[in-house]
């Protein structure tokens, strides 16, 4: 296991879809990814995944519960929460070339375009465990 731990966060909206990322000139081969990012010192998972959300697409978002697993990337090992969506509260950090709103569906096929094939298969295994914890949950609010 690697010695660093990363956080992030899948934002779902109300209606169901996935928040997107695409890094700036496709950093490390990601087309589409999700936010995520190393903790500062002293910051709780908690809080540095939402931080990193909230600066790499620009919307303030609420933890609902952690995706079970940790998922291996390059440099880290990535911790992710399910999020809800709230406001857009200002425009995504340096970072962030684009974000976009895609279905499940749309979301496999956006990821799938990453040519970092480790990073590709990692961001498919956390929306497929996102979306495994949706229908467990099924009929709970978002709200």
């Amino acid at each position: 296991m690697k010695s660093k731990v990363a956080y992030g966060g899948l934002v779902i909206d109300a209606d169901g879809r996935v928040l997107l990322r695409e890094p700036k000139n496709h950093f490390g081969g990601y087309v589409w990814t999700f936010p995520k990012g190393r903790p500062d010192p002293d910051e709780t998972p908690e809080e540095a995944a939402v931080r990193e959300v909230e600066e790499e697409t620009g919307y303030a978002a609420r933890i609902l519960q952690a995706i079970p697993g940790s998922f291996e990337g390059a440099t880290t090992q990535t911790r992710f929460f399910l999020m809800a969506a709230g406001p857009q509260v200002r425009e995504p950090d340096w970072e962030t070339q684009e974000i976009r709103w895609a279905t499940f569906a749309e979301a496999r096929e956006l990821i799938a375009l990453t040519t970092y094939v480790q990073g590709r298969e990692r961001d498919l295994a956390v929306l497929a465990a996102a979306e495994k914890l949706l229908e467990r949950n099924e009929g709970e609010s978002l709200r």
